[in-house]
């Protein structure tokens, strides 16, 4: 029996495009989802029924995960849920487990004798969201300097509070990663996802993480401003299938000598939303009058913005080219029409 590649998260956005570009590369895959989306996440996967099971868990950050690590080999640890809304006890219960979850998932893999980790994050773990608009160049040698502090913070924006949270996550993971060196550890630290719904992805929350910046293009009065580019977001982009081939490419490549840590940067490029707007109207003429207006608002627009230097997922995954942003965003704009065209109201 083939050993099994443990996801979590397998029924969220990147998660789901990862077991399915696992499953297309030939692995055996478990995805860990809450028990109430176990029956959808078979479904989704059923011509992949002979190498794809679904775990459910109800709580990954302190459950008994001894079955669920049965037979595992290798552990992908999908993004946390991002935080939406005001910042509330229930969002700061999210964002502490950042911590409690990650070594308790990173416990029982070591207890189970997993011997490779690819841990899934954010860009924001080398980029503080305050500098996202400043004329610096940042590495996968930085870090983000948030740290627990930032989550009591109750003004904090939410993304703030998320990119604190994943920090805090990863810094947990290179803590593991140096007390076990005998177990393989790959990082990757990538863009804002955009393109099509994962295939197991649940749905019922299809207008959140970037998918509402998606809906922001959609819907709206006419003629109203577009989505603004500034402060705390980065303006850059990957397409999410390229996300998914970096987790392919990681669990291929071995450790390194010398030895050194596998933090792979994979951020395809950036784009500002009225050049996203001229796009669509250009290439989506269909969607004309439902799109902001290209030159709306008032007031200057910041063009000057934080970059990337990016060497590991070239030199350590190969990963030389990426889908552009054009191809990125007509995906997700695509799949939401879809999406809607099937909902009971349309």
């Amino acid at each position: 029996m083939a050993d099994i590649v443990l996801v979590t998260e397998a029924s969220g956005y990147t998660g789901s495009h990862i077991v399915e570009h696992l499953l297309q590369a030939g692995y055996r895959v478990r995805g860990i989802t809450h028990p109430e989306r176990v029956f959808a996440l078979r479904i989704a996967y059923l011509e992949y029924c002979d190498r794809f099971e679904a775990a459910g868990v109800a709580d990954l950050d302190h459950g008994d995960l001894t079955d669920v690590f049965r037979g595992v080999s290798t552990l992908i640890q999908a993004s946390l849920p991002p935080v939406k809304g005001q910042i509330t006890e229930k969002a700061r219960s999210i964002v502490e487990s950042a911590s409690t979850g990650t070594k308790h998932v990173l416990a029982y893999a070591r207890a189970a004798n997993v011997k490779k980790i690819v841990h899934t994050s954010f860009f924001a773990n080398v980029l503080h969201p305050d500098d996202s608009w400043t004329p610096i160049v940042v590495t996968e040698d930085d870090w983000n300097s948030q740290s627990a502090n930032d989550l009591n913070k109750l003004g904090l924006h939410p993304w703030c509070l998320h990119t604190a949270a994943q920090v805090i996550a990863e810094r947990e993971l290179w803590k593991f990663a140096d007390a076990n060196p005998d177990i393989d550890v790959t990082s990757i630290l990538h863009g804002f996802p955009f393109g099509p719904y994962g295939r197991g992805q649940v749905l019922d929350q299809h207008r959140s993480g970037t998918f509402a910046w998606i809906n922001a293009l959609l819907h709206g009065p006419p003629g109203r401003p577009p989505i603004p580019n500034g402060p705390p977001y980065s303006p850059n982009y990957v397409h999410v299938a390229d996300v998914a081939r970096a987790h392919v490419a990681a669990l291929r490549v071995g450790p390194l000598n010398p030895p050194q840590r596998k933090r792979v940067l994979l951020v395809a490029g950036y784009m500002l939303w009225p050049e996203v707007i001229m796009h669509l109207i250009q290439a989506m003429p269909e969607i004309r009058e439902r799109l902001p207006s290209p030159a709306g608002g008032s007031g200057p627009r910041p063009r000057t913005y934080a970059q990337f230097e990016m060497r590991n997922a070239n030199e350590i995954l190969g990963i030389e080219q990426y889908r552009d942003w054009r191809e990125a965003i007509e995906d997700a704009v695509k799949a939401m029409l879809r999406l809607e065209s099937r909902m009971p109201s349309h």
